[in-house]
């Protein structure tokens, strides 16, 4: 009986360890998503600056960038009568 006890408490402890490798590698792909999307947010800070930059050099209708950013999210659009987090977005990099 002491062997199956002994069995029982090598398993346990195999289990343990596999369970603490299991955590550091998800702890590693945490901090490479928080990468990923540090990197994404300041790709899209520097396009939105050019963007806004360019808007006030060239004359950029409001009304016709609404309409391109309603019909292209139409279909993921859950209630058409509110304006988007996009437009929004829009109409602030638009302001002059």
């Amino acid at each position: 009986m002491s062997t199956s006890l002994d069995e029982i408490q090598e398993l346990i402890q195999k289990l343990s360890g596999e369970l603490g490798d299991m955590s550091e590698a998800a702890s590693r792909h945490i901090d490479d998503l928080h990468v990923a999307v540090n990197n994404i947010a300041s790709h899209v800070l520097a396009m939105e600056a050019v963007i806004a930059v360019m808007a006030t050099k060239v004359d950029v209708s409001e009304a016709e960038v609404q309409n391109w950013i309603r019909e292209k999210t139409a279909a993921f659009a859950e209630d058409s009568s509110e304006g988007s987090a996009a437009e929004s977005i829009a109409t602030s990099l638009l302001a002059k």
